[in-house]
């Protein structure tokens, strides 16, 4: 991994007190009845700066709690809604759909019950279709695995970019009423070369990952491709994906994102393809009730 030991410009700030420097007695002596001018009050020093934490340290515990967090998700039964916008050229949605599901652990993946559809009932087969795909239990598996599949519900994905990128320590700031460190990263040349669409996505991105102080969990994730990504044996040609990401507290020291959203622009011959998706998860609670 690559590391960065430069520090942003906010992130060390000296205070330089002025002392003020009483004039002593003149070589003549004290002047009769003279009043004595006072000391002025000494200025207090300016507390020295807290120096920067560790930037190994807080990556090394983010990628264990994160670890911790993907399996997390296998306690909670949720609320899950994904949708697709399909935009012109002027960022106008020409086609929009949209699924939500409840999201129950099942056996070694999830149940996951299409609820509404387009706004709807869904019918039947509907319902089959949906609960066959499988769409959030694939992703899920390719997270616990620390794999870069084909999937992008993972925000591509944070278990790669929380080990493949160079990282430079930005200072402290509040997301969402929280503390945390700020890390921008970018593109690291010398890591491995791996595989999957999420790897090649992953492997030219920069943006910024905000950390919580207490606990090391993801807040928030920002991130952009710095540069177009090929999709071997396809005629397709990725142009663009940002992706963001906000996780909240869900149970005892449990963060699970609450918003995931990717806008894509890629090229498919001489049709060009500009996408939004969104994944929202809402209503968790306990799979099983606590002894």
């Amino acid at each position: 991994m690559g590391r960065s030991t430069r520090l942003g410009d906010a992130s060390l700030v000296l205070v330089f007190g002025l002392v003020l420097i009483a004039p002593g007695p003149s070589a003549a002596g004290p002047v009769a009845g003279a009043c004595a001018v006072p000391a002025p009050p000494q200025v207090p020093r300016a507390p020295a700066p807290e120096p920067p934490p560790d930037l190994q340290e807080i990556l090394a515990e983010a990628q264990t709690v994160q670890v911790a967090d993907v399996a997390a998700w296998r306690r909670y039964r949720f609320s899950r809604r994904a949708e697709r916008e399909e935009l012109g050229d002027d960022g106008e949605v020409e086609e929009r759909e949209a699924f939500e599901f409840v999201v129950t652990p099942d056996g070694d993946g999830f149940d996951e019950e299409l609820v509404r559809q387009d706004g709807r009932e869904p019918k039947s087969g509907e319902k089959e279709h949906q609960r066959r795909a499988a769409s959030f239990t694939k992703h899920y598996r390719t997270l616990i695995q620390g794999a870069g599949g084909e999937e992008i519900e993972g925000g591509y994905s944070l278990s790669l970019l929380l080990h493949m990128s160079s990282y430079r320590y930005a200072g402290r700031e509040t997301r969402n009423g929280v503390e945390c460190y700020r890390l921008d990263f970018s593109p690291d040349d010398s890591r491995p070369k791996g595989s999957g669409l999420a790897w090649r996505v992953a492997s030219v991105m920069q943006g910024s990952l905000w950390i919580t102080v207490a606990g090391y969990h993801v807040a928030v994730a920002e991130a952009e491709t710095t540069r177009r990504i090929p999709i071997a044996l396809s005629l397709a040609k990725v142009r663009e994906v940002r992706v963001s990401l906000e996780s909240e507290p869900v149970g005892a020291d449990v963060w699970l994102p609450r918003r995931i959203e990717m806008l894509t622009r890629a090229r498919v011959l001489i049709k060009s393809i500009r996408r939004r998706n969104r994944y929202t998860y809402s209503e968790f609670s306990p799979a099983v009730p606590p002894a």
